[in-house]
């Protein structure tokens, strides 16, 4: 009828603890950085994509929260756009393909940037590999790369090379 309020039937509590259970769940899930030159990964054919690979696997079956910074979106695609590997409909759907991933996405604050900041000019290495190693710090979790070099200039434990993840 016109102008009455449609009436759900809805068991609150149980909606509300099945909302809790879920979090519960999602916050004892590991969380770690992955930078780009291990995201690129999930669409070539490199050295370590296996690794790569494993890891995306286990962040689409729930085992992981994978937490980046929004400048790995533009490295991604950046690497993407420079490889020949790639026709450019696969470029195309390779925005789509990132945009579908749900990334727990960081947008770098003064903190983070600052922090960036100090690792770079204390190790010599460039502001946009830091950002990944201070969004890591911020989240109190592991960073994971493919950039060998970038690790053995930062001699930083909770760095890990992804050639030596698992």
């Amino acid at each position: 009828m016109k102008g009455e309020i449609a009436k759900f039937d809805i068991n609150w509590s149980k909606y509300l603890r099945e909302m809790i259970i879920m979090k519960l769940k999602e916050l004892k899930r590991k969380r770690v950085v992955l930078d780009a030159s291990v995201i690129v990964k999930w669409f070539c054919d490199e050295e370590y994509t296996d690794i790569a690979l494993r890891i995306r696997d286990k962040f689409f079956e729930g085992d992981l929260n994978v937490v980046v910074p929004e400048l790995m979106f533009y490295e991604v695609l950046n690497a993407v756009r420079y490889n020949e590997v790639f026709s450019k409909k696969d470029k195309w759907d390779i925005i789509d393909d990132l945009f579908s991933v749900d990334f727990d996405v960081v947008i770098p604050d003064r903190e983070i940037l600052s922090e960036a900041m100090k690792l770079a000019l204390k190790t010599d290495t460039p502001i946009y590999d830091n950002v990944y190693l201070a969004v890591s710090r911020s989240a109190k979790c592991s960073f994971i790369t493919a950039d060998e070099r970038y690790v053995d200039k930062i001699k930083a434990n909770d760095v890990v090379f992804l050639g030596d993840w698992g």
